[in-house]
């Protein structure tokens, strides 16, 4: 079977997606639909976008439509997926939740058509996808529940496809161990430096953390890593590139998703979660753009490179190997694209022993 690989969380998903079609046997460029809900400094507006939030796509049936290049966010919308449709070795079509997961079926089914696909594999970097709901590092279920939603309300047969296991500091790797175990997951071939070279480019100018540092563990990098605002440690070791396969249905029936299935808004599918599990990640956002439109960014320059190296100290007194550039840019206030990206460029052109993309090594024992 040929497959439709649906990356369920967004972006950074997406970017792991297009580094898979080796392992999954798929034979050139994967066609991968995705949502265009990106973190706040790519996307100032909360949520989201839907079709109508773009010109420049290209329709394919079903309310689905193709994002290219040419592809351009409404202002003051933004998005990552035209630049990622350009550089990324693989197909984008927009999953676009504002008809909840029945308008998001017919979309998947829409573009498994146009693209003789037959099958579904769905792509979470991380984990969290296999949240039962009461999880207390729990912060943004929606997409992922929706998403698995859709996939199951399209009758298409599939897969899910979990890398990178607590990467996104949600749900702990152990506790994950066990719900794979408790789904008979079953092992895929790990991900691999040749598999993410095509890739890994990219998280110099995106700030996707989980996925970064997925592709960094794949290249050989293993060590703690500080990552987000709140300085929290992950470990990049052999188990970080594992993939693990369980099967869709089985997947649903576990999850809060299984009551997302007949949702027939963005809406109604954000209430549902809410009621389930507490949160709602469109509030969070909503209060975080807040905050932001009063707050000053700062463009990185070379009066921050004594910053950088003391916030690399302390992070090795913590610990810690290496730490995110996501997490670097958050400290320095650097919180648009455009200075997530200068920070790249700065790193790179004046610590290049320490930087490579999504990740600055600390120096830890000298």
């Amino acid at each position: 079977m040929s497959s439709l690989i649906v990356a369920v969380g967004g972006g950074g998903d997406a970017i792991t997606s297009a580094a898979l079609p080796g392992i999954l046997g798929l034979a050139g460029s994967p066609v991968v639909m995705t949502y265009s809900w990106d973190r706040l400094m790519i996307d100032p507006m909360p949520g989201p976008r839907s079709a109508a939030e773009f010109t420049g796509l290209s329709a394919i049936g079903g309310g689905a439509f193709e994002v290219g290049a040419e592809t351009t966010p409404v202002p003051p919308a933004g998005s990552s997926l035209p630049r990622l449709a350009a550089e990324l070795p693989a197909r984008l079509v927009l999953l676009d939740p504002t008809a909840g997961a029945i308008g998001m079926a017919e979309q998947i089914r829409a573009t498994a058509a146009k693209f003789r696909l037959d099958s579904l594999v769905l792509v979470d970097v991380g984990g969290d996808v296999l949240t039962n709901g009461d999880d207390p590092g729990l912060r943004s279920p929606l997409a992922d529940q929706l998403a698995l939603a859709a996939c199951a309300r399209s009758g298409l047969p599939g897969r899910l496809l979990i890398a990178g296991l607590g990467l996104d500091g949600e749900v702990p790797h152990d506790v994950l161990v066990t719900r794979l175990a408790d789904l008979h997951a079953e092992s895929l071939p790990a991900l691999a430096g040749p598999q993410v070279d095509a890739i890994r480019h990219v998280f110099d100018w995106h700030p996707s953390e989980a996925s970064g540092l997925l592709a960094a563990a794949a290249s050989g990098r293993r060590g703690s890593v500080e990552v987000r605002d709140a300085g929290d440690h992950v470990v990049l070791d052999a188990s970080t590139t594992a993939i693990a396969s369980v099967g869709l249905h089985p997947a649903v029936a576990v999850t809060p998703s299984r009551h997302l299935v007949d949702t027939g808004s963005l809406d109604e599918a954000e209430k549902l979660t809410y009621e389930i599990t507490g949160i709602s990640e469109i509030a969070y956002e909503t209060k975080k753009a807040e905050r932001r439109s009063t707050s000053t960014v700062h463009v990185p320059n070379d009066d921050d490179l004594p910053v950088i190296d003391e916030h690399a100290r302390t992070a090795a007194d913590r610990g810690a190997d290496f730490i995110s550039v996501r997490r670097l840019s958050e400290l320095l206030g650097a919180t648009t694209l455009d200075t997530f990206t200068e920070l790249s460029r700065l790193l790179a052109s004046h610590r290049p022993e320490s930087y490579e993309p999504s990740i600055y090594r600390t120096r830890r024992n000298g």
